[in-house]
């Protein structure tokens, strides 16, 4: 399916608002219900996370990651089989390595800053190059009058107030919006059955269906969702999940399947089963407690803190992008069976998923799975009265310094 649906590259120098700006086009064309995936094509780890929570809990969790050549390598790969439209957020000044990445994009949309003419001519350069269609060129001012100065074939204006924990708005990003939901307009129950008929089981599940029926107005899932969905679909039974949603959605379903296969649609691989993980088993947990352990691989940071009844596993990415076939290569920290165990840390939701099912079968009396945007974890998983999935449990005081 590579190169059937449009690649959109966001570019522009340092600091001109575009991770502000494809946040967000995204949100705009979700509540538009337009098929899309993001792909942030830097590893400073921005994500929509970065947007929806409190800036002191920004700089708290926040990670800046490094150029790699692997990294650029799996976003080419990433964007020569998407499955999806794509908004490609890009960083503001690109290795002539890195440039090869563009090549894979179909159409560009600049925001550049006046300051910077030398960088706007390079990013201009770097569309024309690579033959991409332009949807748009704007300048960006944090403050000013908003300006209009083309409608067509190009959007071109000055976009105003493009800060951190701002929404954009106004009639500039309007347009922006409306050309983008015109060259994404792929008819969503024919992607859907594109996807659905290459679903590797019978049983495939739409979240996006459920949300819409229970909660119409709500459009996101909330943890008190979690019993119901479970109730309503049937236990160790072969799964396909397709859908945007949480990371503790995706953890409470793969053990929901018990050893059955659960699959997942990852717009960037298609559909994927959670790889097999290997644990560190030369710690002894049982033997520690109030400690922290550090384990630095080359593709992934896992640290672990053992506190009372509660163990916190928080990762991230080095690269902040991992390859589906590395990881097993990597090696992930052994816990106790006689705590509750937290996992922490932006990483894919095939990963988030294999690593619940992996300490599920060490016996742990519960699992939750930690989203920012709650501050706090979501029971996933549990053996115990005390903890019944959907809880939303707060995170021990030392906390902030773990992550």
């Amino acid at each position: 399916m590579a190169y059937i649906f449009p690649a959109v590259m966001i570019g522009g120098p340092p600091n001109a608002g575009k991770s502000v700006l494809t946040y967000s086009l995204t949100h705009a064309l979700r509540e538009l219900n337009i098929d899309h995936y993001v792909i942030r094509a830097h590893p400073d780890g921005d994500g929509d996370w970065f947007q929806q929570i409190e800036p002191d809990q920004v700089r708290a969790i926040h990670v800046r990651g490094r150029w790699t050549d692997e990294f650029v390598q799996a976003i080419c790969t990433a964007l020569a089989h998407r499955h999806l439209p794509l908004l490609v957020d890009v960083g503001g000044l690109p290795t002539e390595e890195q440039k090869r990445m563009f090549l894979y994009c179909t159409h560009s949309l600049l925001l550049l800053r006046a300051d910077k003419p030398e960088i706007a001519d390079m990013w201009r350069q770097i569309a024309a190059q690579n033959g991409l269609l332009p949807l748009a060129n704007l300048y960006s001012s944090l403050d000013g009058n908003l300006i209009i100065n083309a409608e067509s074939p190009v959007i071109e204006g000055v976009m105003t107030g493009l800060r951190r924990q701002t929404m954009a708005s106004g009639p500039l990003f309007d347009l922006l919006v409306a050309r983008l939901a015109s060259l994404f307009a792929f008819d969503k129950r024919e992607l859907q059955e594109i996807h659905f008929r290459l679903a590797p089981v019978e049983l495939v599940i739409d979240l996006d269906m459920f949300v819409q029926r229970w909660s119409p107005q709500a459009r996101r899932w909330q943890p008190d969702m979690l019993p119901r969905l479970l109730a309503e679909l049937p236990s160790d039974t072969p799964l396909a999940l397709y859908g945007r949603a949480p990371n503790w959605v995706y953890g409470a379903l793969v053990c929901h399947t018990g050893q059955d296969a659960f699959y997942q649609y990852d717009a960037r691989l298609g559909w994927v089963l959670p790889p097999p993980l290997q644990l560190d088993l030369s710690d002894m947990p049982e033997l520690h407690n109030n400690i922290r352990i550090q384990s630095l691989q080359k593709e992934l940071d896992a640290s672990l803190e053992r506190q009372e009844e509660i163990t916190l596993v928080n990762m991230s990415l080095t690269s902040k992008y991992l390859d589906y076939m590395q990881t097993a290569s990597l090696h992930f920290p052994s816990v106790s069976a006689t705590r509750g165990l937290i996992l922490s840390g932006a990483v894919p939701h095939w990963l988030l998923t294999a690593l619940v099912r992996t300490y599920a079968n060490t016996g742990v009396p519960w699992i939750a799975c930690y989203q920012p945007q709650l501050q706090g974890a979501t029971i996933v998983v549990s053996h115990t009265p005390m903890h019944i999935i959907g809880d939303v449990i707060a995170l021990p005081a030392s906390w902030a310094a773990f992550s």
